[in-house]
């Protein structure tokens, strides 16, 4: 791989904060990032069955480590790992 990209920026900082593993779902949009997730020595991808369920596991990752990563492709899967996201937040706020 060539220059140093925004991607790697973005992995680079999330290894600076501690996150080792990025939970997700592969799609069309995300699979050149992906490549460089998969390249990188510390970040260790972790492949989901669903959008919902990456958000659930980056929940429990983020609680136990302090910080989670999450990864989707463009459409309608956001809507779906929103709510895992918004369920995190409201069990925080209870």
């Amino acid at each position: 791989m060539s220059a140093f990209t925004v991607g790697d920026y973005l992995l680079a900082r999330l290894q600076e904060i501690g996150v080792q593993h990025l939970f997700g779902v592969p799609g069309d949009y995300n699979l050149q990032f992906l490549d460089r997730v998969i390249d990188h020595p510390v970040i260790h991808w972790v492949d989901c069955a669903n959008e919902l369920n990456a958000a659930y596991a980056a929940d429990g990752y983020a609680r136990c480590r302090g910080a989670a990563a999450l990864l989707t492709t463009f459409g309608l899967g956001e809507l779906s790992a929103i709510n895992g996201i918004a369920g995190s937040y409201a069990d925080i706020c209870r």
